[in-house]
């Protein structure tokens, strides 16, 4: 473990299901972590409690990525911790309504939290990994990229493509410094995302060619690789979690 005791991960939206295991799996592996959280700040504290208790430092941060003003003061406070690995996880539907009716508040509230604010935070820590000619950087997208979503999930689906499209610009960007960017396409995977938007899940899950959802665990162990030291090649790749899709 103390192999990796100079190296720190970022990790947006740490304390939901996928955010609290990827935490933690670095931490068993000796990384330092900065956790950002939006809202559930007694989770955060249990979840640095865990991480601390694996013997390895532990900082949250709180912000709301729906503000600018939020955005910008996330940054100043990552700009004192030497991130060398960032987990993109933090999203949001924000809303949950037909195309038809969409305003453009709702519009951006999405693109604000799934895009807008990684790519303005990513960008400001990707300078510093070329200085260091070292980075790993993995944005968690969804398969409503590649399909579009459903008619009442449109701005989501576009917001995950537009985050797509920062890793394809810093992949190439950060290939002659050792920084490695990437994708994963998450499918329907066994969380409380899914709860706060309900569905026919039966139906869903007959849509999934595996015939069943996945868990944070078939997501972290990549995440982990990919975003870690142990990638050395793999680069502005698209990789699904989906059971098939």
């Amino acid at each position: 473990m103390n192999r990796h005791k100079s190296k720190t991960v970022l990790i947006t939206g740490a304390t939901g299901d996928i955010g609290r295991e990827v935490a933690l799996r670095f931490a068993r592996k000796g990384w330092n972590i900065v956790c950002h959280y939006c809202t559930s700040q007694k989770k955060a504290m249990e979840l640095r409690k865990l991480v601390e208790n694996i013997g390895v430092r532990c900082h949250l941060i709180k912000a709301d990525f729906l503000s600018e003003r939020q955005i910008r003061n996330f940054i100043c406070k990552i700009k004192k911790f030497p991130i060398e690995s960032i987990i993109n996880n933090a999203g949001t539907y924000v809303v949950k309504k037909h195309f038809s009716k969409l305003a453009v508040s709702d519009i951006e509230g999405v693109f604000m939290v799934n895009a807008f604010a990684p790519m303005l935070f990513t960008s400001d820590v990707f300078l510093r990994m070329k200085r260091k000619r070292f980075g790993r950087i993995v944005s968690i997208s969804s398969i409503a990229a590649k399909y579009g979503g459903s008619s009442y999930s449109m701005p989501y689906g576009c917001s995950k493509l537009a985050l797509e499209g920062m890793t394809r610009t810093l992949a190439r960007e950060g290939a002659e410094y050792n920084i490695l960017v990437n994708t994963i396409r998450l499918g329907v995977i066994d969380t409380k995302f899914h709860k706060k938007f309900p569905k026919d899940m039966k139906k869903r899950v007959a849509m999934i060619p595996l015939k069943k959802i996945g868990t944070p665990k078939d997501v972290v162990d990549v995440v982990y690789y990919l975003g870690s030291e142990e990638n050395t090649f793999v680069t502005n790749e698209i990789i699904t979690i989906s059971g098939g899709e």
